[in-house]
């Protein structure tokens, strides 16, 4: 198996994220302290106490799985099998599943690690480019359709998308979903962001319920706010992906946290109040911020995303003129004067002149305010 090639965006945080004073482009949401945790479930605390340290089951506790297949629409709990975090169910379903010589689709821009693994199991990786026109980002439905081909194995999308917010309508994803049962592939559907969508009425079906081919990546770090779990999970109907997922599970972590499950089962059966929660806190955040862009023409805009907790703004022609285009030059500047951070759209090997901005924290107004004060003193606005 090749090296993988470093993570950009992962590097970029282990330089920045912990010394920064204000994040202003986290991916997650805010967290919550496992006291206010515990309190959500009469006698969760006694049960955490109790606890023994053993080793749990590899696929997870059966009543943390059957707590998330209660998520999904026809799924018991031998369909959802427990990870450490997302990262490790997006490396595992992939060595279980792909060969060198298979073709992959990956919708870009993406997190790295849904385009780097299959590249370095020697994948021929082809990317579904979204597109930013009239306001909207957009993936198209024709453009996957000419790039399947005979031995495309896995197509995968990422709704809300990261970083665009981008949604994709009903109708397009029923055709993705139909394309792919047409070619024989798999898909798979990152939904750390679903429940955050800025119109409930809009949120799509999981994978797991639409396609009998459909895998479903989920955790808890994003719409619950509970990174600090490091609780993941996939979801599908596909027995025999699932089994091969847990052959691979055996050479890295062997099975999760049993502190850290008993946790996620207490989030389980919260989850829809904890994404709630934070879905409420995005949009009055997204108010915040579209009242920003609205005043600082000069410094962005964006293309307003449609669920998610971040969007990709595009730097605006007095901040372009100053730094050359290039949004971590701006970045740079921003931290080293005032310690807020944001993450440059290079990261994702795009366009140098966006910029990701993260608006699920509560301390978004005080850094929003401080970001503002800085684009006025240098006449970026």
């Amino acid at each position: 198996m090749a090296f993988f090639e470093p993570f950009r965006l992962e590097r970029f945080f282990a330089a920045h994220e912990f010394s920064a004073k204000h994040l202003l482009c986290s991916s997650d949401c805010e967290t919550i302290s496992v006291r206010e945790l515990l309190a959500m479930e009469e006698g969760a605390g006694e049960r955490l106490l109790g606890l023994r340290l053993g080793y749990t089951e590899t696929r997870g506790d059966p009543g943390l799985r059957a707590d998330l297949a209660r998520l999904y629409q026809g799924l018991g709990a031998d369909g959802v099998f427990v990870h450490a975090g997302a990262e490790e169910a997006i490396l595992n379903l992939c060595l279980a599943t792909l060969r060198a010589g298979d073709h992959v689709i990956v919708n870009a821009p993406c997190y790295q690690s849904l385009a780097e693994i299959p590249r370095a199991l020697g994948c021929a990786v082809s990317p579904w480019n979204l597109r930013e026109a009239g306001g909207r980002w957009t993936l198209d439905p024709d453009e996957l359709e000419r790039l399947l081909r005979a031995k495309t194995r896995l197509v995968t999308l990422n709704m809300p998308h990261n970083p665009t917010g981008a949604l994709m309508p009903r109708a397009d994803f029923d055709r993705v979903v139909e394309l792919c049962r047409r070619a024989g592939a798999i898909l798979l559907v990152d939904e750390v962001y679903r429940h955050l969508e800025r119109d409930p009425a809009r949120r799509l079906p999981a994978a797991c319920e639409a396609y009998e081919n459909g895998v479903s990546l989920n955790v808890l770090s994003k719409s619950a706010g509970l990174a600090g779990l490091r609780i993941g999970w996939l979801a599908s109907r596909r027995a025999d992906i699932l089994d091969a997922v847990a052959v691979v599970k055996d050479y890295n972590s062997i099975c999760s946290s049993g502190p850290s499950e008993a946790l996620a089962g207490v989030a389980a059966r919260n989850f829809g109040r904890l994404a709630e929660r934070n879905r409420t806190l995005c949009a009055g955040n997204l108010d915040l911020l579209e009242g920003f862009l609205a005043r600082r023409p000069g410094f962005a805009a964006w293309s307003a995303p449609e669920g998610g907790s971040i969007a990709f703004p595009r730097l605006g022609p007095a901040a372009a003129a100053a730094y050359g285009g290039d949004a971590e030059k701006l970045a740079l500047a921003l931290l080293a004067d005032t310690g807020v951070l944001l993450l440059p759209g290079a990261y994702y090997g795009c366009d140098p002149a966006l910029f990701r901005v993260g608006y699920g924290r509560k301390n978004l107004p005080e850094a929003l305010a401080i970001l503002e004060s800085w684009v006025v003193e240098r006449g970026l606005s």
